[in-house]
């Protein structure tokens, strides 16, 4: 009898120091590596329903794609009375075989900037971070198995996961950070064409129609992305409505040189510019409107 409880000791005592006792810079200092590595932290607790849902879909899903260089830490936020046999009991349980830590914080304020800006302290919540395209979201909400997988995509590809059909006719794509220093970055594509016809490449809500100064500009939100098309001379859209992939959407007006119909374009999240490229555009196929072209004159180099 001595000998199993000294062994039942010993095992307990295995399983609670395998859960380090991590502060809140030690969290940051795990996803800040300047390499190729997705590093998924998702914040949770024994006691948080909708973390315990997410999780098992998290750990098969980092599986499946652990050969893109995927990692997965879970940062226990649960009160110190169950640290550390407590949270290495339930994680044993049920089979979460990843890296747990638990957070040794008590102060929300000190420690939810260092995440996110926007982060309460609710939980759970979810930061995907791959430092060498520059790819960053975070979440605070219970994510989908189906949310979370395109996650992972858009951080394995960055920003290549963009790929979307020119808003012109046979447009010109001009490229601005091609071959540009990184503090030169560009946060918008320039699209140039004979036809002044645009289309939106991507459905969604209209969120704002602006004026500036006789030039249009439309905002279209879909799934937490902002598409914004600006120089347009003309649309018929209002705030709310509904449009679809490849829907006219109004008429480019022509550039500073009052020569060729040009449009500029911008995808953003919440939080910050995406930066995109020609890479990310393809020629349209089903063009409709030819009605507003012109002759199509280069800029003067």
């Amino acid at each position: 009898m001595l000998f199993l409880f000294t062994l039942l000791v010993f095992v307990m005592a295995a399983n609670s120091q395998s859960i380090p006792k991590w502060k809140i810079e030690d969290v940051v200092r795990s996803y800040s590596a300047k390499n190729d590595t997705v590093y998924v932290v998702n914040f949770w607790a024994t006691f948080c329903k909708p973390c315990i849902e997410e999780i098992p879909d998290f750990i098969r899903l980092v599986e499946k794609y652990k050969t893109q260089k995927v990692k997965l830490l879970l940062v226990s936020l649960d009160l110190p009375g169950y640290y550390p046999a407590k949270i290495a009991a339930f994680a044993k349980k049920n089979k979460y075989n990843t890296n747990i830590v638990w957070l040794n914080e008590t102060n929300a304020d000190h420690f939810c900037p260092m995440i996110d800006a926007k982060w309460s302290g609710a939980i759970p919540s979810t930061i995907i971070v791959n430092n060498n395209n520059g790819y960053r979201k975070f979440t605070e909400d219970q994510i989908s198995p189906e949310e979370f997988e395109k996650a992972l995509k858009e951080a394995i590809g960055g920003n290549a996961v963009y790929k979307f059909a020119a808003p012109m006719n046979d447009a010109e794509v001009i490229d601005k950070n091609e071959g540009g220093a990184a503090f030169m970055k560009i946060d918008y594509v320039s699209f140039k064409s004979k036809d002044s016809t645009v289309y939106a490449v991507s459905g969604g809500k209209v969120k704002t129609i602006a004026r500036i100064d006789g030039i249009k500009l439309v905002i279209i939100e879909k799934d937490e992305l902002y598409y914004t098309y600006s120089n347009l001379s003309s649309t018929s859209l209002k705030k709310d409505d509904i449009i679809t992939q490849g829907q006219l959407i109004g008429y480019a007006a022509n550039d500073i040189d009052g020569i060729v119909p040009t449009v500029e374009f911008y995808l953003n999240d919440r939080d910050k510019s995406i930066l995109l490229s020609k890479a990310n555009f393809s020629a349209r196929k089903d063009k409709k409107l030819i009605d507003h072209s012109i002759d199509f004159v280069k800029e003067p180099q």
